[in-house]
């Protein structure tokens, strides 16, 4: 194994072109990128990237993000962007991102393409190059560098190449040292072909900064679980309610794990439990309210929420005033994918009635949930294939 101290700034030519003659060797290197250390090996190779993968402990169906030298290389060999993309790129390359976009490579695949089914075009991820090192690296080259950290699939990521020894031991051929990373976060991943984009990774770059660079660009970070969240006034009883049943509806569906189930008030000093006749109409449907807790809406759950579910005019409206911003996620709950127009779309508060006033309110909210079941697990599933989350067997 070599090993070399360079100044990522001002790289000695003689040990970047010793690297770059290790790399036409089939070898594996480790150097400095502006963020983490980078595993680097010839793309074009395949028998390197079998190696990388073997030392790694990558899965074959893990692809790895690529180091060029410009947009303008990354254009001419493996990527498709639109005019709009590109302009994008642009401003907020070179930096540290690591950007998925749609791939027209087919050599080496799956190492440096992945897709999520058989339907999806295959991604490509790359970097840019920013240290002047990385940039010779590539352009003496002559074609792509893997930029995967430098560490083991799962372990920590290294601050210092002796994290790097500690983790590989001697299976790397040459070692480029800059002193230790600033910021052991990674790039913040970015995947160009979601609409709006998708933030994979909130990584050395914050969104805050991301959406500065590019105010006009909608971003949505990634989710594990769909949020749905049912609004009325005080959440003591018709939005508890929804969140009950609709909490047991989709716990008999291979979606349980995969949703989250809220409620709120637009009331701004709600508190306390359900309302008795909430919980004891409920308990006679088998659905358990003891625990519930008031809370009112606010824009941490507004953020949070895929779909908010409003129960009468009055909150549909005051969301929509509140919230613009987020209107498109905003419905009515009796008004939702109905064609015919109700005299009135609103579920009636049943507070000040008796108990079989609470239980027509319930049973009314029961059937208008079970009329958009289809509708609602129709935006789970493309929340699914937007993230791209793999259901379990």
């Amino acid at each position: 194994m070599e090993y070399y101290k360079i100044d990522p700034q001002k790289p000695d030519r003689r040990i970047v072109k010793r690297a770059v003659e290790v790399l036409k060797s089939g070898g594996i290197i480790v150097y400095p990128t502006n963020t983490l250390y980078g595993l680097g090996v010839d793309a074009f190779n395949k028998r390197a990237l079998d190696r990388l993968f073997v030392i790694k402990q990558r899965g074959p169906y893990q692809a790895v993000s690529l180091l060029v030298a410009s947009l303008e290389q990354l254009r001419s060999l493996f990527a498709k962007l639109t005019p709009k993309q590109y302009e994008h790129l642009l401003k907020i390359l070179p930096g540290k991102f690591t950007i998925l976009a749609e791939s027209r490579f087919t050599q080496n695949l799956p190492y440096l393409s992945s897709k999520f089914d058989e339907n999806a075009p295959p991604k490509v991820g790359f970097r840019v190059a920013e240290f002047p090192v990385c940039k010779q690296l590539s352009l003496q080259l002559g074609s792509p560098i893997t930029a995967t950290s430098a560490n083991l699939t799962g372990h920590p990521n290294a601050r210092t190449v002796q994290d790097v020894i500690a983790q590989f031991g001697d299976r790397l051929d040459l070692i480029l040292d800059a002193g230790p990373v600033r910021n052991i976060k990674g790039s913040t991943i970015i995947d160009l072909t979601k609409d709006p984009y998708l933030i994979v990774r909130e990584g050395a770059v914050p969104v805050k900064e991301l959406k500065k660079k590019l105010p006009d660009v909608k971003f949505k970070k990634r989710k594990d679980r769909f949020q749905v969240t049912f609004v009325c006034s005080g959440n003591i009883c018709r939005s508890a309610m929804a969140k009950g049943i609709l909490t047991e509806t989709v716990s008999k569906t291979r979606f349980k794990d995969l949703m989250i189930i809220d409620s709120a008030g637009t009331l701004s000093h709600v508190s306390g439990p359900a309302h008795p006749l909430t919980i004891e109409v409920a308990g006679a449907f088998g659905i358990d309210l003891h625990t519930h807790q008031a809370k009112p809406i606010n824009m941490s759950i507004v953020e949070q929420s895929d779909l908010l579910i409003a129960m009468a005019v009055n909150h549909y409206e005051f969301l929509r005033e509140h919230y613009p911003e987020h209107k498109e996620k905003i419905v009515l709950l009796k008004e939702w994918h109905r064609h015919t127009k109700l005299a009135n779309p609103s579920i009636a508060d049943p507070i000040g009635h008796d108990r079989e006033f609470f239980e027509k309110t319930f049973k009314e909210i029961q059937s208008e949930i079970k009329r958009i079941l289809p509708f609602l697990f129709g935006e789970v599933k493309k929340f699914i294939a937007y993230h791209e989350i793999r259901l379990g067997a």
